[in-house]
């Protein structure tokens, strides 16, 4: 049950079934100093009660005190491996596994989520279950466990004492369950709160600049001290339902133990049982209570990380992609087969069929909006259509693993992803086995040498999140660099010299000439001139196919392309005028 609640991997539900059997074990050896200390007490009190003297012996005492410290600690040990350790352990397990999960989802799943909120459960809710399966759901199983240990021979010693002790026991339990049933909303209300404060905080530093220049900047900060604000009150809400509860619990418990004074009293005047064992129901209720109440609060925790673990579960029971990782392409035509592709309910491509062929350029063209990026995201198997078949050498590559399908591809993207990391290592990342030679050419080709002889540690410089301490252009040439490396059959180009002064971006075009030549090329281009000599130009309007064609044919027919293109030479002569 808890391995599927908290999607434990094999060897973390046996650990944590050890983890709760050890703190039983654990809970009933520190019960065992108040058995000591009853036969020491009731020793003593035979020496005056008794006409026979039976006062234990000092050194056997102190012996008994010695072997039940060591057992402790060795009991203590044991617990403490099997549930701190195998929990930190089974921690870093789940996040790696969240982390694989994630990089095989496809990216309508991203789509759907915020950064912030997948950052949060990676980081937070892993967290949460960390603690739970170190310290919470031992304590819980162990505590109930050990308790039924203790309780039952006490049954089967005095039943009138024992009921006296755990009479009010259904009460608090009645009290537990409730707690549960009112603070499931609060504990989602108060992650949701959470969530979105983190949401604005990314928001709010990632579009500091904007807030500098915009007067309302002041009015956005005000919202976002609401959001902290409205934690506040989840969090203390969520901490006063819960403690209301488990505090009644905890107290109405503990009446069993006035009960016992009061009844065991009586029971002794009338003679119906004798003082060792009025004490033996004495000591064991001031110790029996802890690992009961240690349940409760316990039990409050666990309801607690049931929001997290669903967080975690609803990431690990997505659909990943799938695909045969054997299959081997030789030939690479992009064959789009009646393609549609719909981001939730919207539809944003209708029925796209069209050919790129291998050893020719095709351009992707029209307004924005109409389907470019996502056609080529679909190629590579970002995304799967919702329609229709994407085909490379005849196969449908949503039978292809989308990791071995995107072996197949070199892909430069207007938005640039790098790390913080080193230029050289973001080069690499392009192919992870490239000799140091073959990474040096690739930067040459991209004319990154320009830029890198200018930094304090050349390749080797750090170029923080996201190369935040290069320029649009130097970030843009990294990328290209990267695909001079992979040198893959099929290369996708998304504005892949938007970012170039037209000096470089003349020699880039150059060496990616050289870098295309017997490849499928797929070009998503905003500025037309660019694709004059494409071999093919697909206008793409409203999610649909408009004309197909070589910049000859499609000026000819007076479409949407020539439209575009005469547009684009009109507003090029504007800007020349002024």
């Amino acid at each position: 049950m808890l391995k599927k609640i908290f999607s434990l991997s094999d060897k973390g539900a046996k650990d944590i079934t050890w983890g709760i059997v050890c703190m039983a074990v654990h809970n009933v050896s520190v019960l065992l100093p108040t058995l000591l200390l009853l036969y020491v007490c009731s020793g003593l009190l035979s020496h005056f009660w008794s006409i026979t003297p039976d006062t234990p012996s000092l050194f056997l005492c102190w012996g008994i005190a010695l072997l039940l410290l060591l057992i402790i600690f060795f009991v203590y040990k044991a617990t403490y491996n099997k549930t701190y350790l195998a929990a930190y352990e089974e921690s870093a397990n789940t996040r790696v596994a969240l982390a694989e999960k994630l990089r095989k989802l496809p990216l309508s799943y991203f789509g759907n989520r915020d950064l912030s909120d997948l950052t949060s459960t990676l980081m937070d809710d892993t967290a949460t279950l960390e603690k739970t399966m170190s310290s919470n759901i031992p304590q819980l199983f162990g505590g109930i466990i050990s308790s039924l240990i203790v309780i039952i021979p006490l049954f089967f010693f005095n039943w009138k004492l024992s009921l006296s002790m755990f009479i009010c026991f259904p009460i608090a339990i009645v009290l537990l369950a409730a707690s549960y049933k009112v603070s499931a909303s609060a504990n989602w209300k108060n992650r949701n709160a959470k969530l979105a404060v983190s949401d604005g905080v990314q928001e709010y530093l990632e579009d500091m600049k904007l807030m500098h220049a915009s007067p309302k900047a002041e009015a956005y900060r005000l919202g976002l001290e609401k959001k902290v604000r409205r934690v506040v009150r989840t969090s203390m809400l969520d901490e006063v339902v819960v403690g209301v509860f488990l505090s009644l619990a905890y107290n109405i418990l503990r009446i069993g133990m006035a009960l016992v004074i009061i009844n065991g009293t009586a029971m002794l005047a009338r003679g119906e049982i004798d003082i060792v064992t009025f004490l033996l129901f004495l000591f064991v209720s001031s110790q029996i209570y802890n690992p009961l109440t240690n349940i409760f609060f316990n039990m409050g925790e666990f309801f607690h990380s049931l929001v997290s673990a669903s967080r975690i579960k609803e990431i690990e029971d997505y659909p990943s992609q799938e695909g045969d990782p054997t299959v081997q392409l030789h030939h690479y035509d992009i064959v789009f087969d009646h393609v549609s592709f719909a981001y939730n309910t919207q539809e944003v491509l209708h029925d796209v069929s069209f050919t790129a062929k291998q050893g020719e350029i095709t351009a992707l063209v029209g307004p924005s909006g109409c389907g470019k990026s996502t056609l080529s995201k679909l190629a590579c198997r970002f995304w799967d259509v919702t329609q229709g078949e994407v085909r490379i050498d005849g196969r449908n590559i949503n039978e292809v693993d989308p990791e071995a399908l995107l072996g197949y591809f070199s892909i430069v993207f207007q938005d640039v992803v790098l790390f913080n990391d080193s230029i050289y290592n973001n080069i690499k990342i392009g192919k992870k086995d490239a000799t140091e030679e073959g990474i040096i050419k690739a930067a040459q080709m991209a004319r990154c040498e320009e830029f890198i002889e200018k930094l304090p540690d050349g390749y080797q410089t750090v170029i923080g999140e996201n190369g935040k301490t290069l320029s649009g252009g130097e970030r843009q040439r990294i990328s290209i660099a990267r695909a001079f490396l992979k040198d893959a059959p099929i290369i996708l180009l998304d504005e892949a010299t938007a970012s170039l002064d037209p000096e470089n971006e003349t020699l880039i075009q150059e060496a990616i000439g050289k870098l295309i030549k017997d490849k499928t090329v797929l070009i998503i281009a905003h500025r037309l001139r660019s694709v004059e000599d494409c071999n093919q130009i697909v206008a793409l309007k409203q999610g649909k196919v408009e004309e197909i064609g070589t910049h000859a044919k499609l000026m000819e027919k007076k479409g949407l392309y020539q439209h575009l293109f005469e547009l684009q030479r009109k507003s090029a002569e504007w800007s020349l005028t002024i």
